[in-house]
């Protein structure tokens, strides 16, 4: 499926498609394959997601919206809420046999200034505290609009300078849900953004003034809610390491 406004590229972006593993700049290599390619004046990202195994390829093939899909359709229920995303052009799934076998989204390529990993390790960047007072406001916008991202991490909100505000741009899309929040789903949610104490301190205190609670103890909860998911991740690398033997 196509954004109508973008149909006079449909046989460049399907050849772009077709020629993915040997055409264009390489931006991510890893589970997911994203490369950035230029067609006919226009720069969009592919998305390759990995290539499901037998059990969800029956699932996304019969049962479920393949992880593209979803993608494309979440973007658009982003930017119908005023939620900033890179502008979504198309998805695309390939089948062999009758089932699902790659699927790619394609979005316009965003030139963007930091990804709030980069933000929250450079103790040294202008502006610091305003983009992360901006990122905890943008947080709450996620929230209040009922919008429970489910990858909310550091290296999936960019960040893009304009004039003398910041732009906050939500990318990996395919896990959310929709849904009116809880105050406790809401503290939740911060849960992946591994946030050491002195960044939990200034999000606290930023969170605190928008939603009239007492900031320590929004950093009891966020800080409760990370240590548990990360004492999680910890166990689970190593029942994974251990029935590897």
């Amino acid at each position: 499926m196509i954004q109508d406004n973008y149909r006079q590229f449909t046989t460049a972006i399907n050849k772009a498609i077709n020629d993915f593993d040997s055409k264009g700049e390489l931006i991510k290599g890893s589970r997911n394959t994203i490369k950035k390619i230029n067609i006919e004046n226009l720069v969009i990202n592919i998305k390759r997601f990995k290539t499901p195994n037998i059990l969800n390829k029956i699932i996304y093939t019969f049962f479920r919206s393949t992880k593209a899909n979803r993608s494309f359709s979440y973007a658009n229920s982003l930017i119908d809420m005023n939620i900033m995303t890179p502008e979504p052009i198309c998805f695309f799934n390939s089948f062999k046999f009758g089932m699902i076998q790659q699927s790619y989204y394609v979005s316009q390529h965003l030139e963007y200034d930091y990804d709030m990993e980069f933000v929250f390790q450079n103790i040294k960047l202008d502006s610091r505290d305003k983009i992360i007072k901006g990122f905890t406001h943008f947080t709450h916008k996620l929230h209040e609009n009922g919008i429970m991202f489910l990858d909310h991490s550091r290296s999936n909100t960019l960040v893009k300078k304009h004039k003398d505000d910041y732009i906050f741009y939500l990318i990996d899309l395919n896990r959310m849900k929709f849904k009116s929040l809880s105050t406790e789903e809401r503290f939740k949610n911060f849960k992946r953004l591994k946030l050491n104490d002195e960044i939990l301190e200034k999000v606290s205190s930023f969170y605190s003034e928008i939603v009239n609670i007492d900031k320590q103890i929004i950093f009891d909860k966020i800080k409760n809610y990370s240590d548990g998911f990360e004492n999680g991740r910890k166990c689970r690398k190593r029942l994974k390491k251990f029935f590897r033997f």
